[in-house]
C-alpha cells in the first residue's frame, strides 16, 4: 500500500453537520460568544429548584440572557462551550458540526472520500458517448419495484455507480466489488475547538434576473452553523491499496479504465474541481454577486499553485449545492431533452428556467464572502 500524507488546508468555512441543532433553550449570546449552557452547572451555581426552572423556560418571552442577568451569573460560569459568534443568532436554530468524542472537530474521511468518488465518476461518465449517456439518463429517471424514483439529490448515482464505479463480475455483497475500496481516505487529525465558530449563511436565489437573499413574507432563509473558518490546516492521509489493483483488478471485474481513473484520482479531482469554479464564477458574474466572484478568482488563482505542490481540490460538507453533489451536468451535456426530463420528473423547475437558482453563501462583517466547504489537499513528505 502506498500511504501519502497531506496538509488540508481550509479555504472557505466549511460545516460538516453531527445532526444536532442547538435551540435559543440551549444557550445565550454575550459580547460575541456564544455560550452553550450546562444545565446542571447553571442548578449549582443558582440554587434554583429545577421544577421552577422548567417552568419559568416553558413561560413566552423565556430567554437566557435575562434569566442569568437577573441573578447576576456570567455565562461563562455556567457553560459547558463558548464559541465565537459575531452576530446574535437570536431565535434562528445552530447547526452543530461533528466533534470526536473529545469534543475537537475533525474532518471525516467518509467526506472527503465522497467528494474524490464523485470526482471519479464524473471522469468516467465524460468518457462516455451520447448513446450511452443517454441510456443512463433513462435509467436515471425510472422507478424500482417499489414505486419510488431516486432522491433528487442523488440523481442517477446509483444507476452511475453500478454502472461505472462497480466490477462486473460481482456476486454477494456488491461494495466487494466497488472500485473505492482500494482508497482509504483517513479522517484528519482533530483541530483545535477554539478554531470553531458560528457564521451566518444566506440563501440567495434568483427572481427575475436578480439574485436576491430568498426571503418568503416574514420568513428569511439564512442558518447559523458552527463552520470551521478558512485559513484552518489539519494533517491526514490518503492510502491506495496497489496490491488489490494489480493482483486482484481482473477478479474483481475492474476494467483499465476504472483503474486508471482511480489511480489518477488527483487529476479528477482538480478537473472537477477546475470545471466547478468556471461554472460558479460565471454564475456569480451573470447576477453580479462581486464578492463571489472575487473569491472565485482567487481560488482559481489557488488551485494553480496547489496542482503544482502536487495536490488538490475538493468541495465538502454541507452547503456547496447541486452541481458539487451531483453528476447530472456532465451526464446531459449536449442532451438538452433528457435534461429536461430529470427537471420534469423531479420537480426541479420550470423549463428553460435557470436550475439551480439557489445558492447558499457566507457571511462576514454582514455582507456576502464566500461559498461554502473549499479545501485544498497539499501532499507532504513522501509516500510509505
Amino acid at each position: 500500500m502506498a500511504t501519502q500524507r497531506y496538509r488540508l488546508e481550509i479555504l472557505s468555512p466549511l460545516h460538516i453537520g453531527s445532526g444536532q441543532e442547538y435551540s435559543p433553550f440551549d444557550g445565550v449570546f454575550q459580547h460575541g460568544r456564544w455560550y452553550l449552557l450546562d444545565i446542571e452547572k447553571v442548578l449549582a451555581r443558582s440554587h434554583e429548584d429545577p421544577t421552577n426552572l422548567a417552568n419559568a423556560m416553558m413561560q413566552p418571552g423565556f430567554n437566557w440572557a435575562s434569566w442569568l442577568h437577573q441573578r447576576n451569573i456570567p455565562p461563562q460560569e455556567v457553560a459547558g462551550r463558548s464559541i465565537a459568534c459575531p452576530q446574535n443568532p437570536g431565535n434562528t436554530r445552530i447547526r452543530a458540526c461533528i466533534r470526536d468524542p473529545f469534543g475537537q472537530p475533525y474532518i471525516p474521511g467518509s467526506t472527503l472520500k465522497g467528494a474524490i468518488r464523485t470526482a471519479i465518476l464524473e471522469a468516467l461518465v465524460l468518457e462516455l458517448d451520447e448513446a450511452e449517456r443517454r441510456r443512463l439518463v433513462q435509467n436515471a429517471v425510472q422507478r424500482n419495484e417499489y414505486g419510488q424514483l431516486p432522491r433528487c439529490e442523488r440523481v442517477g448515482r446509483n444507476t452511475l455507480e453500478r454502472h461505472l464505479l462497480v466490477g462486473q463480475h460481482r456476486g454477494g455483497n456488491e461494495s466487494n466489488y466497488d472500485l473505492l475500496r482500494a482508497l482509504h481516505v483517513a479522517d484528519s487529525e482533530p483541530l483545535a475547538p477554539e478554531q470553531v465558530q458560528i457564521g451566518l449563511v444566506w440563501v440567495y436565489t434568483l427572481q427575475g434576473n436578480h439574485l436576491m437573499q430568498k426571503r418568503v413574507g416574514n420568513e428569511e432563509y439564512k442558518i447559523f452553523l458552527e463552520w470551521l473558518p478558512a485559513g484552518g490546516q489539519t494533517p491526514m492521509s490518503i492510502t491506495l491499496d496497489e496490491n488489490l489493483l494489480q493482483k486482484h483488478a481482473q477478479d474483481l471485474g475492474f476494467n483499465k479504465r476504472q483503474t486508471v481513473k482511480l489511480r489518477g484520482f488527483i487529476d479528477a479531482c482538480n478537473e472537477r474541481a477546475a470545471s466547478l469554479i468556471e461554472s460558479e464564477q460565471g454564475f456569480y458574474e451573470e447576477y453580479g454577486l462581486n464578492p463571489i466572484v472575487r473569491f472565485y478568482q482567487a481560488l482559481h488563482d489557488r488551485q494553480q499553485q496547489v496542482q503544482k505542490q502536487g495536490g488538490f481540490l475538493l468541495n465538502v460538507g454541507w452547503g456547496g449545492g447541486w452541481e458539487t453533489k451531483t453528476v447530472t451536468n456532465p451526464l446531459t451535456e449536449g442532451l438538452d431533452e433528457e435534461f429536461e426530463q430529470i427537471r420534469r420528473v423531479h420537480k426541479l423547475g420550470r423549463r428553460d428556467y435557470v436550475f439551480p437558482k439557489t445558492r447558499r453563501v457566507a457571511f462576514r462583517n454582514n455582507q456576502p464572502d464566500a461559498p461554502l466547504g473549499w479545501v485544498a489537499l497539499i501532499p507532504e513528505g513522501g509516500t510509505k
